[in-house]
């Protein structure tokens, strides 16, 4: 399903993005590289948070990791 949105343009920003293509498309494409890169950064501060608190394993829960990873 698609849905239609109207984008209020200068004239210098019209001519800009007519220079790459047809202007639906490089909006569209802009739109999805921003989606993107913002789901990305939230990735990695979720990440980033996570590695702020080192994990903390005692040597049988180790082994017994390594045992059951060779044995897949």
């Amino acid at each position: 399903m698609t849905n239609t949105i109207t984008v209020r343009l200068s004239e210098k920003e019209r001519k800009e993005l007519a220079k790459h293509g047809k202007i639906s498309d490089v909006v569209r494409d802009a739109l999805s590289l921003y989606l993107q890169e913002k789901s990305s950064r939230r990735i990695i501060d979720r990440l980033k948070e996570l590695q702020k608190s080192p994990v903390r394993t005692t040597i049988q829960e180790d082994l017994r990791s390594i045992r059951a990873d060779r044995d897949r």
